[in-house]
């Protein structure tokens, strides 16, 4: 058993999202965004927030991250319909959360690109969390996508790269 937690303990930007994530979706704290999909940009906010306090960022450099997050979550609902697919829509979080982490932390063009492949492949999960016998995953997968992305900005940063092209897979 861990003892009494010490709020005062730093917390990696992974997990921060991850915790912020979860509460804004278990508290029913988000927005919504229909159209060839739906969306909750709002989800871009815990794991940008979570990177501008880790690197210490200004209001200014939070901002842009947020808009860039949102910009192209809506780009990617209004092109991309994920669920006649069966896929979930926090698809679309990965890509646009990494975006707005890159742009907040004033990226390469490359980097960002590697970033949002990286964050697509590790968040694309199936429509099942919303569907039949809602788990409490329902609220959890947005935070988790959250926390994908500043993992894949954080390996883009490294040089590790993604599959390309990023949505249209090859056929062989």
């Amino acid at each position: 058993m861990y003892g009494a937690p010490d709020n005062n303990a730093p917390v990696s930007p992974e997990w921060a999202a991850w915790a912020n994530g979860v509460a804004v979706r278990e508290l029913d704290y988000h927005d919504t965004f229909l159209s060839a999909e739906y969306s909750h940009p709002g989800d871009n906010i815990p794991p940008i927030l979570a990177v501008a306090q880790h690197v210490g960022s200004n209001g200014k450099d939070l901002i842009r991250g947020i808009a860039t997050g949102y910009e192209v979550q809506v780009d990617l609902v209004k092109g991309i319909c994920l669920h006649e697919h069966k896929i979930d829509h926090i698809a679309h979080i990965g890509p646009s959360a990494a975006a707005g982490i890159g742009t907040l932390l004033g990226l390469n063009t490359e980097t960002i690109f590697q970033a949002i492949g990286q964050g697509l492949h590790t968040t694309t999960a199936t429509r099942q969390s919303r569907k039949g016998e809602i788990s409490t995953w329902k609220a959890h997968a947005p935070a988790f996508a959250g926390k994908m992305a500043v993992e894949a900005v954080d390996r883009a940063m490294r040089g590790q790269t993604s599959p390309t092209p990023i949505y249209e897979a090859k056929t062989v």
